[in-house]
């Protein structure tokens, strides 16, 4: 069930996928329009670029992200796209492929995070070694976690404390997923911590390709419309074991009949809680009895 994970390898389609579509587009052959802001034109293809979105008007096709950009333009398989993409940002600005975190004796706070995080948050080492290369996970100068939240560009917006009391924002969360493919389902949880340790129990839908963990920052009595942003087909709402996130998880639910509750298996309990449990050896089940 714990089988080991290409990170390495999504650390760098995560950077690649974030590419500014403009860009990419000029690095493939499309010039801008000079009538339309939005719109980058070549031989057999015109595209629309919405921020992280695009469509191309003449084979009625569209995507998210620079790699699936790069896979449309060039007829090829996804490796082959990457591929172009790093050879892109080598020879360009772009931030591919040149981030490089400090050494890990030079960094005595983050070394200290880490093994807070690992030891006594029980999440895996090489996630927490992932967030860190991807940008997402640093110390702040006291040595507490700073999650980066993103919007669904992946561009960074805000941050997430353990210390401070977390209000919702309307421009994006803490969130990652497994796979560089869009997602096409999402799990809501409280917090950046609880997203992590979702991921660190390999919870059968954060297994499931094209799924993104995202952390709210709290319940919330809608579904951010940056998360609408990607159209789920499925939303999982994986708030704490208690009455207020059940009672929203209800909520959602009643609204939107994507939403299906994931429920941490003991009552008061998040999802760190059972992954500190599960590190201990104890055996636990998720919670997915339906709501009502």
């Amino acid at each position: 069930m714990h089988r080991s994970r290409p990170w390495a390898r999504r650390v760098r389609a995560e950077i690649l996928r974030g590419y500014p579509l403009e860009t990419v587009a000029q690095a493939l052959g499309y010039r801008s329009d000079p009538d339309h802001a939005a719109r980058w034109r070549r031989a057999g293809s015109v595209l629309s670029i919405n921020r992280f979105m695009f469509y191309d008007h003449l084979r009625a096709e569209g995507g998210a992200g620079a790699v699936e950009l790069a896979v449309h333009a060039l007829g090829c398989p996804r490796q082959i796209a990457l591929d172009f993409l790093a050879e892109l940002g080598r020879h360009s600005r772009l931030p591919g492929g040149r981030r490089q975190a400090p050494a890990p004796d030079r960094d005595p706070r983050w070394n200290a995070l880490r093994r807070y995080l690992v030891e006594r948050r029980g999440l895996g080492d090489a996630l927490v070694e992932l967030c860190r290369d991807l940008g997402l996970v640093h110390a702040d100068r006291r040595g507490n976690p700073v999650f980066v939240r993103r919007n669904a560009a992946g561009e960074a917006t805000g941050i997430e404390t353990l210390t401070a009391a977390q209000q919702p924002d309307a421009r994006g969360g803490f969130w990652m997923s497994w796979e560089p493919d869009w997602p096409a389902s999402v799990i809501l949880a409280d917090s950046a911590l609880d997203a992590l340790s979702i991921l660190s129990l390999h919870l059968v839908p954060a297994m499931r390709n094209g799924c993104a963990v995202v952390s709210t920052g709290t319940v919330t009595a809608s579904i951010p419309k940056w998360i609408q942003a990607w159209n789920p087909s499925r939303i999982f709402c994986a708030w704490d074991a208690t009455p207020n996130g059940d009672h929203h998880a209800q909520r959602l639910q009643d609204k939107d009949t994507r939403v299906v509750r994931l429920r941490p298996a003991l009552d008061g309990q998040d999802w760190n809680d059972m992954l500190i449990r599960d590190r201990a050896g104890e055996p636990l089940q998720t919670d997915d009895r339906p709501i009502g």
